[in-house]
């Protein structure tokens, strides 16, 4: 049996920040988890996240990725014409469309020359033990002092030891690539009756949209491309691209939710396992990468015996959630076009919570 100071669960951005800063602090760290057979919705980061980067040590590796500058967005959001906001005019600057497959990749290589050990598996069996955590799969098993659940909405290991999620309003995500050679640097958003959109062109050539709204609408939308253009064209703004050839439109939850409990004895969750955005945010890789950041260094003080580091980590994300949800609901009682859209009703009702 392996003996190790942490297991992170989850390769995502999350895992892979949150393992690398823990190595660095000299810990023995496995990275378990698969990379993502689905590719990754979340395409963008704020100009917000370029500090966060610098002092993470990886703002080399995101240039390394290629990313596409966003210089602004464009938004028809409480009346119909477009507004823009330049980003050039915010004191971070422009942010980043992202080759997310690429972006996701570098930041695990970054990870195992920190000196992480990446088991590309899904997570075994989980029970506590005196040492901290006994980890099994049918051939191997370790044991860790400290969890750390980086799996995403899915929070596997919260869920595992009993713990629950709140779930904010439903809200699925239903996208498409597409080639495109539109070389506008900004993100397009539209809100319609059903919910809202999303365009950005990529670096690689390609654009994605998406539409964010209820499960119901959704389904009728995802694996069927004329479902899918019959929506495109029912905009105003985005229907100018519905001659691209799209890909066959997938669906992912993309609900803003929190764990019920973010911290216990011996584990914790970062990322979109303790917090997750809505879209509309444009904060959730942001997210991962900064709980990341503070969950570590949680758990580096924890392993030093600093009793009360996890109950610090967790004040910082209730105060994330609060301001998230401060936000939240700024943006969407914004949009009053459609009162007797169930959709909007949900939303023009945000309350903190």
């Amino acid at each position: 049996m392996t003996a190790i100071d942490v297991a992170v669960i989850g390769a995502g951005p999350a895992g892979a920040v949150a393992s690398r800063q823990l190595a660095l602090c000299g810990y023995r760290v496995v990275l378990i988890g698969p990379v993502p057979e689905v590719p990754r919705v979340g395409e963008s980061l704020p100009g917000a996240a370029r500090p966060l980067l610098r002092d993470l040590g990886l703002l080399e590796h995101l240039e390394r990725s290629l990313p596409q500058a966003c210089i602004g967005n464009r938004s028809a959001w409480g009346g119909a014409h477009l507004l823009t906001h330049d980003f050039m005019v915010d004191p971070h600057g422009a942010g980043w469309h992202l080759n997310r497959a690429r972006f996701d990749e570098l930041l695990r290589e970054a990870a195992l020359l920190a000196g992480v050990q990446w088991w590309r598996e899904r997570l075994g069996r989980v029970s506590s033990s005196t040492d901290g955590w006994q980890l099994q799969w049918a051939h191997k098993s370790i044991t860790a002092r400290w969890l750390i659940d980086a799996s995403g909405r899915a929070s596997i290991v919260a869920r595992r030891l009993g713990v629950g999620r709140v779930r904010d309003q439903a809200l699925v995500a239903v996208y498409a690539w597409a080639q495109s050679d539109n070389r506008d640097r900004r993100t397009l958003i539209e809100s319609v009756d059903k919910g809202w959109w999303y365009r950005a062109s990529l670096p690689d050539g390609r654009c994605v949209a998406a539409l964010h709204t209820c499960a119901d609408h959704a389904a009728a939308i995802q694996g069927c491309r004329r479902a899918w253009l019959e929506q495109l064209e029912g905009t105003r703004h985005l229907r100018s691209c519905l001659d691209s050839q799209w890909s066959l439109p997938r669906a992912c939850d993309a609900s803003g939710g929190q764990l019920r409990q973010w911290s216990g004895d011996g584990w914790l969750a970062v990322g979109d396992a303790a917090l997750a955005f809505d879209p509309l945010s444009s904060q959730g890789l942001f997210n991962a990468l900064y709980t990341a950041l503070r969950g570590a260094e949680a758990v580096d003080k924890a392993l030093q015996g600093q009793l009360q580091a996890a109950e610090s980590y967790v004040s910082v994300l209730h105060s994330v959630r609060q301001a998230y949800l401060r936000q939240i609901g700024y943006h969407y009682r914004r949009e009053q076009r459609w009162p007797n859209e169930s959709f909007w009703q949900e939303r023009n009702g945000y309350r903190e919570r």
